[in-house]
């Protein structure tokens, strides 16, 4: 008989069912991460979505938070922004997500400026953006590995928008 320690047994078990916990931290930098979109973003270009990248596209912007849970209770803590997307013509969420992915990759490795306080870049990071529906819109999630970037995440949003309103 097999003995395998109960370590390796539950490794085994959590990367089979897509959840792998690694005690290595990932170590890949912004402009690494940018590169890995190269083919994805090579031929993609989405002018029914180029609109959500003006501030004028942009509804309304809100913190972004993750409960957390604290003993017997939870912690807000601030992970980012929402910024609520008006309504595009033809444009789907997966449309959106891709223009936004393809924008901070070509911003971060240098291929196009971003403008002044755009929420989908922070310099010399890299953001998790997710892009879903609600009611007749869309909602463009931001969020940054710490608190101080996810602060000027949100600070970089409100400002973005604040001109356009």
């Amino acid at each position: 008989m097999l003995r395998r320690p109960m370590g390796m047994v539950l490794g085994v078990a959590l990367a089979s069912t897509g959840c792998f916990l690694s005690p290595i931290p990932d170590m890949r930098t912004p402009a690494d991460r940018a590169r890995e979109l190269d083919v994805r973003c090579r031929t993609f270009s989405d002018r029914a979505s180029a609109p959500a990248l003006t501030p004028a596209g942009v509804d309304t912007v809100e913190a972004d938070y993750a409960h957390v849970p604290t003993g017997n209770a939870s912690e807000q803590r601030l992970q980012g922004a929402k910024l609520h997307l008006r309504p595009l013509a033809g444009a789907t969420a997966q449309a959106l997500q891709r223009t936004l992915e393809c924008h901070e990759r070509a911003a971060v490795l240098g291929v196009a400026p971003s403008a002044p306080d755009d929420p989908f870049v922070l310099p010399g990071r890299w953001l998790d953006l997710d892009v879903g529906t609600e009611a007749d819109g869309f909602v463009a999630v931001v969020r940054a590995d710490n608190l101080g970037d996810a602060k000027q995440v949100l600070a970089r949003a409100r400002h973005y928008i604040a001109f356009s309103k």
